[in-house]
């Protein structure tokens, strides 16, 4: 009786493969909550730069009215308000990763489908990957590579106009112990995102939850434990229980109109010279379009935005599976400012046993 078999390196369980890959890539990334593909989304999604189509894709933001309006029997005509754009450019580079999945001794030795272990592996492994690289660019982490190497593009520092540091400090470098997070820092944060402190600044757009305006914040866990500690016991409470109420998702506590939560992926800056694991961490206040997320076309077809390929080695004895993709994180900036992010440099250590 015949049978029909699909090896593992047929085509068709690569395409099958690779779209699962993406579109379980997301979900498990740190950074799932934040990502979508509409202008009201923190990290905006772009995924119209096909294969063939460069390695740039052109981002663009329409800048709020500034027109006083018409009144009475004034008229309307002739006095129209310009629309006005402003448009940054995301450059997209190959990010691949690969792994061994043995040979068929190893097949035999063990209970496992290495196959389809090493594609769940890969799934992780991009998913740290792209979480890492949003948070570098959100944070305007300058030191960060990938294999020792830029990608794509750098991360930039932010603008002085849209950071604020603990106690105004004037450097990172200058903060000690005494310079942890408060919630009057975090009232200082949101006041600069609503309220530009120059002309060329801009505000930050809040998110509308539900019909409320709110901005997402992200500690560094050092910085969100000690956030706890200065805050007394019963109001922290009260910040628990409102954040319980809204039900979103890795939202701790909620003040303010600030959707706070923690990640260990906030990037620290300085590190402590008496204590390797204590510094200064760059947290962020966040709104609408604070970053892209662009994808371009990686797979055997335009469309496709990952590519899963199975390839033997030494005479077919070994499977070794390439996972990859062709993106690009950027922060939202024009003219050197920063468009949706506000950043707040603290001191954090771990809690003393």
């Amino acid at each position: 009786m015949a049978e029909t078999i699909f090896l593992t390196n047929d085509p068709l369980t690569r395409k099958r493969w690779a779209r699962e890959l993406f579109r379980l890539l997301l979900k498990a990334t740190e950074i799932n909550d934040l990502v979508g593909t509409t202008p009201n989304a923190i990290i905006q999604q772009r995924t119209e730069l096909g294969k063939g189509d460069g390695d740039e894709i052109t981002f663009g933001i329409r800048l709020p009215l500034v027109g006083e309006g018409i009144v009475g029997r004034d008229p309307v005509e002739g006095n129209e308000e310009q629309l006005r754009f402003r448009d940054f450019k995301c450059t997209v580079e190959e990010l691949n990763h690969a792994v061994h999945t043995g040979g068929r001794m190893e097949q035999q030795r063990i209970p496992y489908n290495l196959m389809e272990e090493g594609r769940d592996a890969l799934q992780e492994w991009w998913a740290d990957r792209l979480s890492d690289l949003a948070f570098a660019h959100l944070c305007g982490d300058t030191s960060f590579k990938i294999a020792g190497k830029t990608f794509a593009q750098d991360p930039v520092d932010p603008d002085s106009d849209h950071w604020l540091k603990v106690n105004d400090v004037a450097t990172e470098s200058a903060m000690t112990s005494a310079d942890t997070i408060t919630l009057d820092f975090l009232d200082r944060m949101k006041q600069r995102a609503e309220v530009p402190v120059s002309s060329d600044a801009y505000k930050v757009r809040p998110l509308v939850i539900k019909g409320k305006k709110y901005y997402r914040v992200i500690l560094h866990n050092y910085c969100f434990d000690q956030l706890r500690k200065n805050t007394n016991v019963g109001q922290w409470g009260d910040l628990l229980r409102a954040a319980n109420k809204l039900a979103l998702p890795n939202v701790e506590i909620e003040y303010n109109g600030m959707l706070i939560s923690k990640s260990e992926r906030i990037r620290k800056v300085v590190t402590d010279s008496t204590n390797p694991n204590a510094g200064v961490f760059r947290n962020v206040l966040l709104g609408c379009q604070a970053a892209v997320l662009a994808w371009g076309g990686a797979g055997e077809t335009k469309s496709t935005r990952l590519s899963f390929v199975p390839y033997e080695t030494d005479a077919k004895r070994y499977v070794n599976i390439r996972g990859g993709g062709i993106l690009g994180i950027k922060k939202t900036r024009f003219g050197g400012k920063d468009f949706g992010v506000i950043t707040g440099s603290a001191w954090g250590a771990p809690l003393e046993t």
